[in-house]
């Protein structure tokens, strides 16, 4: 077997050289820039093999375990397979189990696969209609809980995909999903850390498939969601959420409307940043629209919270997104 294999091409690796310059030699167009390790603009994803520790210093644990390393410090001694880091990789048919409306403008798509596909609670899939049509949407359901996989989809006036799924799709019909991606997972997380998930309107979604995945595998912490939307009628999960504050001791729920008076004030970020304390020991999840979720990274690590603690999944609008790149930021350092 080949030591180094990009996508579906053989690359010729010299002993002791690293991937960054063997794909550079093989002229493939590899993103990089201070080949020292420090800009994460090399970073790929390997898909069968296990990168050598060196090659994933400074990466985060979600990351490590998902198979992300960073090229120019990755000199292999064992055969590797790897792709870009936002490559979505194969496709898998899926069938349309389920089809309802959580709120005016959310409806809740829950998918059949088969066995071949697994994935993270958190991460997200690109789903692609039978004209080649693709986009970009996080996971709610729980591999271990679920038999389907569950997509939130915000419903968009005119939007290509959201329309076929709300007036064209009908259970037992074919799709195909690609994926997954995303490292905003449960993972190197301390069972008594406290934790904070925060989202706008359909970044919900892969929140809760975090805290699903917090509470089987026994976290002891607090955790705390904020759902942020503009409008009170976009808090879709509301009356689930209470019930789950109720119940449970170590969880609570705040909901925020721009639209609308509340205890915490309209704008979720604002109410997160007043509201959270011990930030340097808490682990964040920030899932939703880019702007949100560039402001809460950035004010939350200049008020002290730990970078490698800070996990997010920014939501890129259509017109924006290109296959396999819905997400730009793994781990993009606040500026």
């Amino acid at each position: 077997m080949a030591l180094l294999t990009y996508r579906e091409a053989v690359i010729d690796i010299e002993s002791g050289e690293d991937v960054l310059s063997a794909l550079l030699r093989a002229e493939v167009d590899a993103r990089h820039s201070c080949r020292a390790g420090v800009c994460q603009s090399c970073l790929h994803r390997a898909v069968e093999g296990q990168p050598p520790p060196a090659a994933q210093e400074g990466l985060s644990d979600a990351q490590k375990s998902l198979g992300y390393f960073l090229a120019c410090l990755c000199r292999p001694e064992t055969p590797l397979t790897i792709v870009p880091a936002q490559e979505a990789g194969d496709r898998f048919e899926v069938s349309v189990q389920a089809i309802d409306r959580l709120a005016g403008d959310v409806i809740r798509l829950r998918l059949e696969h088969g066995p071949d596909f697994s994935y993270r609670p958190g991460q997200f899939i690109e789903l692609i209609a039978e004209d080649g049509l693709g986009r970009h949407y996080s996971l709610a359901s729980h591999p271990e809980e679920d038999s389907f996989i569950e997509l939130h989809v915000r419903l968009y006036p005119g939007g290509r995909m959201s329309g076929l799924i709300a007036e064209r799709l009908a259970p037992g019909r074919k799709m195909h999903v690609a994926g997954p991606l995303g490292t905003c997972i449960y993972e190197g997380i301390d069972p008594d850390q406290p934790m904070c998930l925060v989202g706008s309107g359909t970044g919900l979604a892969p929140l809760v498939g975090i805290l699903r995945d917090a509470w089987r595998r026994g976290h002891r912490g607090s955790i705390r969601l904020y759902h942020g939307v503009r409008e009170p009628e976009g808090l879709y999960l509301h009356d689930q959420l209470e019930a789950l504050a109720s119940e449970r001791a170590n969880f609570s729920y705040v909901a925020c409307a721009l639209s609308a008076a509340s205890p915490e004030g309209g704008d979720v970020a604002q109410a997160v940043l007043e509201r959270e304390n011990a930030l340097a020991d808490t682990a964040f999840f920030l899932c939703g629209g880019e702007r949100l979720v560039t402001r809460l990274k950035r004010e939350l690590y200049m008020k002290g919270a730990s970078l490698k603690q800070l996990r997010s999944d920014a939501f890129v609008p259509a017109p924006y997104q290109r296959r396999g790149e819905r997400r730009p930021c793994l781990q993009p350092l606040p500026r």
